[in-house]
């Protein structure tokens, strides 16, 4: 986890934190445990790959011209918006996976987005030992 980007692995820890207090609460009153935990599961992978996505297309669109960047940029964040549907149309298909659940997590991308400065200032700086 040391060559992830800094801010990558704040918004990865922040996510995870945001997911497991979820779990917690979700499984205090929620009556249908496994159908919620899969969908908690379900939600955390799409966060995770939508996070890497955006850092991988970020780095990718740095090192193009504006309006390359530009385009490839929106096209990406095209297909990540396309991906979630998909994701929230199969929990809507699964009766195994809850779909509240799903949504729940995914709102995790912002609490992380939000949370990200005090996740590295009281976690990921002191576990890594490192000064940005």
């Amino acid at each position: 986890m040391n060559r992830l980007d800094p801010t990558v692995r704040d918004l990865l820890t922040g996510a995870l934190l945001y997911g497991i207090i979820v779990e917690i609460i979700g499984l205090i009153f929620v009556e249908e445990r496994l159908r919620y935990s899969l969908g908690i599961l379900v939600g955390y992978i799409c966060v995770v790959g939508i996070i890497c996505h955006m850092y991988w297309i970020l780095e990718k669109a740095l090192d193009m011209d504006p309006d390359s960047a530009s385009k490839y940029s929106l096209r990406n964040s095209l297909l990540r918006y396309v991906c979630i549907f998909a994701v929230l149309v199969a929990a809507m298909l699964i009766p195994q996976v809850s779909l509240i659940a799903v949504v729940i997590m995914l709102l995790g991308i912002k609490i992380s987005a939000y949370m990200q400065p005090m996740i590295y200032k009281y976690i990921t700086s002191k576990i890594f030992k490192e000064r940005r």
